[in-house]
């Protein structure tokens, strides 16, 4: 989520870390982004929540001022870490081109997620355009054919003859 104030020039800024309570993050950039709203003044550029950060939101602010001042009093803020930090601290939470995984028919895979955690297939069936396989499991008694997201698995060994 990213807020702007286009009323500003935005000559020096520094990012800060703002604390919220741990899963409550969404109510909290909600409940900032109605307050900010509402104001015209507020110094704050931009604020980002990274998915895989718990519990912090970085911002983007004139000085730790406005900062501090934006976010008192606003539900789930547990505060403001008080020395600025290098965009090049936060510049790993953007999304970098993902690599894309290559998967053919008759591969063996091994499943790194969800409850088939751990277990090998071979894979049955690309489907396109849905970034899913369909595995049949390499170690169990009847063959049940298993639809995941190529996000849960790893690719162990290429079939001979997509070599």
């Amino acid at each position: 989520m990213e807020i702007e104030n286009n009323n500003q020039e935005k000559s020096s800024s520094e990012f800060y870390i703002v604390r919220s309570t741990p899963n409550r993050e969404n109510q909290f950039l909600d409940a900032i982004h109605k307050f900010l709203s509402k104001k015209e003044d507020t110094g704050i550029y931009a604020i980002m929540k990274p998915e895989m950060v718990k519990g912090y939101i970085f911002v983007e602010a004139e000085s730790l001022t406005k900062v501090v001042d934006a976010f008192r009093n606003i539900p789930n803020s547990k505060g403001v870490l008080r020395s600025p930090i290098s965009f090049e601290e936060i510049e790993k939470y953007f999304d970098k081109e993902s690599q894309r995984v290559v998967v053919n028919q008759r591969d063996i895979v091994e499943v790194i997620a969800g409850p088939f955690k751990g277990d090998q297939g071979r894979v049955t069936r690309v489907v396109p355009g849905k970034d899913e396989i369909i595995i049949e499991p390499l170690h169990s008694p009847v063959p049940i054919p298993i639809t995941l997201s190529l996000d849960d698995i790893r690719v162990i060994e290429i079939a001979e003859e997509n070599k």
